[in-house]
């Protein structure tokens, strides 16, 4: 990991422990149609935006709805996330961000997740973290097409192979991959059996900063 001088991070479940509030929000916005989901499903859909996310529901149930119904249904969602959503820091992402900014790594935020969202997040001390931020309504596709990745590393002006992308979800990880960077899976929301394309796959955060700090520290030295 000599090489590596950029960071891009994915958000909810890498940075924020937003998911309970996603999967509450989804079921409830689904259910005033008579649709349903899973835990498993929506943590499976985790990244993707909220259009994407509703266009595979309808898929994959037998209930016929019109565009206007699903526009609805994901306003509710919305309306209902931003009434529970609190922000919960994922354990010693903090203190990783600042020791990855203090050594002067270029960091990246990349998520589906809307930008007012995104600014709450970011109001917990993470203000001046990320040198690019790239969310939903900014790509027109979203994870898992590497379009988002992809911006990213354009934004950044960064070279693929200095990169390293942190995620805890398949259509992240795909994303990433498609991209052609280097991903790193974090077992936050997902067993690593969901995770197995990631190019390695850590417990949480404070593995992946024990594995890529000494990489850091040593190509200093």
């Amino acid at each position: 990991m000599k090489n590596v001088n950029t960071v891009i991070f994915d958000m909810d479940g890498v940075i924020v422990d937003g998911m309970p509030y996603h999967v509450k929000s989804w079921k409830e916005a689904l259910s005033t149609i008579g649709m349903s989901a899973s835990d498993l499903d929506i943590y499976l859909m985790e990244g993707m935006t909220g259009r994407e996310t509703m266009e595979v529901f309808i898929k994959k149930s037998n209930i016929s709805i019109s565009d206007e119904t699903a526009d609805k249904v994901i306003k509710l969602k919305r309306e209902i996330f931003n009434e529970i959503f609190t922000v919960t820091l994922m354990k010693g992402i903090e203190n990783f961000l600042l020791e990855l900014k203090d050594r002067q790594y270029k960091l990246a935020l990349v998520t589906g997740t809307r930008l007012e969202v995104v600014n709450k997040v970011l109001q917990m001390g993470l203000e001046n973290i990320f040198k690019v931020i790239v969310t939903g309504e900014m790509v027109n596709k979203g994870k898992p097409n590497p379009e988002p990745y992809m911006n990213a590393v354009d934004e950044l002006n960064a070279r693929k192979e200095d990169c390293i992308v942190i995620e805890n979800a398949p259509a992240g990880i795909t994303s990433a991959k498609g991209a052609g960077l280097t991903c790193f899976a974090v077992q936050t929301s997902l067993s690593e059996e969901y995770l197995q394309d990631a190019d390695k796959i850590f417990q949480d955060i404070d593995e992946v900063s024990e594995f890529l700090l000494p990489s850091i520290q040593s190509k200093e030295n």
